[in-house]
């Protein structure tokens, strides 16, 4: 073949690189824009969902997040999970829309699951939905505190509540979770000196009580 043949395709060959090259990049750009848009939204939810916690939640937020007609699908999975979390909190203090709230509450944290089949957070989250809908001992509640171990044995913000829970449900736990809610006492205890009282304040009085200290060195 000529050379003069080879040369003159080499503009062609290089202008496609150089537009496949701009196009990878373009693509690259929209996913990090999409990526960081995403994430903001997971860090406005969880600030109202903070807020909310602490009794400071604006009506903004209520018309933002509470009583948002925004589909579950159309948020990032922590958002919804946040979201799902939040409405729960509200239908423990409104009775009257509780039921709707609930509703709500299990789309959210059902579409999150669906993105992370195995989700600690997302299985605490249901059984504090299931908890405020049934009472305490609703086999439901009972099932997805038990999951919520299965997938993460310790978890730094939700130890408190699944260990309250698990105490109080103690009777009705199976060998494994209990033997969790132990672990994670104890594992709580010894996360810092401010801890230990704190943790076993946790179990006091429980049959889990003595298990507790008996795991924590002396």
């Amino acid at each position: 073949m000529p050379i003069t043949a080879r040369n003159e395709r080499t503009p062609a060959i290089a202008h496609a690189a150089n537009a496949a090259a701009m196009a990878a990049l373009g693509a690259a750009l929209i996913f990090a824009v999409s990526t960081l848009r995403r994430e903001a939204d997971v860090v406005r939810t969880r600030e109202a969902s903070v807020r909310q916690a602490a009794g400071l939640a604006t009506m903004a937020d209520d018309q933002a997040y509470i009583r948002s007609a925004a589909p579950a699908s159309a948020l990032p999975p922590r958002a919804a999970l946040l979201r799902g979390v939040m409405r729960a909190r509200e239908a423990a203090g409104d009775p009257a829309g509780a039921a709707t709230l609930l509703d709500l509450a299990r789309r959210d944290i059902a579409t999150a699951q669906a993105s992370r089949p195995i989700w600690g957070e997302a299985d605490v989250a249901a059984a504090y939905v299931e908890l405020l809908a049934h009472g305490a001992t609703s086999p439901k509640a009972i099932r997805a505190l038990a999951q919520s171990y299965r997938a993460a044995p310790f978890l730094r913000d939700s130890a408190p509540w699944r260990i309250r829970f698990g105490v109080t449900v103690w009777s009705q736990l199976d060998a494994q979770t209990r033997e969790h809610v132990v672990d994670e006492t104890a594992w709580l205890a010894q996360a810092s000196g401010r801890n230990y009282a704190y943790a076993l304040g946790l179990v006091a009085g429980s049959p889990a009580e003595a298990l507790v200290k008996a795991r924590i060195p002396a």
